[in-house]
């Protein structure tokens, strides 16, 4: 850990909560990015940290821009696979030896889980947090900024995969969804 940012105790810091986006490092169009974006700064505005992989590229550094903008509190986690796209400035930084190491420092690291519009990085990160829920494993908010139905083929797909006798929990016994990043938030400051 770098330095406390001005004008915080140690103590906020240790009761932080911190919420783990998961996000794309690419570039993206405003229909994506202006919501994501929003949903970033409602959420540092509120006073939770920001947790994200750490690279320099896309909605990621869109994301920290954002967060470093309202001088809130950045971690940012990577793998040494991606080492060399890490953006510097972060207050937290953690550098896994692989990915599978890289998505239990976010587990380790976070309250809540966001899954903003993404790609199959995205995807895994998600799934795997998902799949500890439904073991048990871990209480804590799950949510998908799903703008356009994003991420309705998903949601579809557990839903089916809990009919079926697969999961023991449907989609809303273990996240939330919404196109609207005032009720994520609202879902979090209930749950977190």
């Amino acid at each position: 850990m770098k330095g406390v940012p001005e004008g915080w105790g140690m103590l906020h810091l240790l009761r932080m909560k911190k919420i783990a986006f998961f996000l794309s490092a690419n570039d993206l169009v405003k229909k994506y990015t202006d919501p994501s974006l929003e949903l970033v700064k409602l959420s540092v505005e509120a006073g939770y940290g920001f947790v994200y992989g750490g690279t320099n590229t896309g909605l990621m550094n869109e994301a920290s821009d954002v967060a470093k903008s309202l001088d809130g509190y950045i971690t940012a986690i990577s793998s040494k696979e991606f080492a060399w796209k890490l953006k510097k400035g972060a207050d937290e930084e953690y550098i896994g030896e692989d990915v599978a190491e890289r998505k239990r420092m976010f587990i380790d690291h976070s309250d809540a889980f966001i899954a903003l519009p993404g790609g199959t990085g995205t995807l895994d990160e998600i799934t795997v947090v998902i799949a500890k829920r439904k073991l048990d494993l871990l209480n804590k908010p799950i949510a998908f900024l799903s703008i356009d139905g994003f991420w309705d083929g998903l949601i579809s797909q557990i839903e089916h995969m809990n009919k079926e006798g697969f999961l023991p929990y449907s989609f809303e016994d273990m996240c939330f969804s919404s196109d609207s990043p005032e009720e994520i938030m609202e879902y979090l400051e209930k749950n977190i």
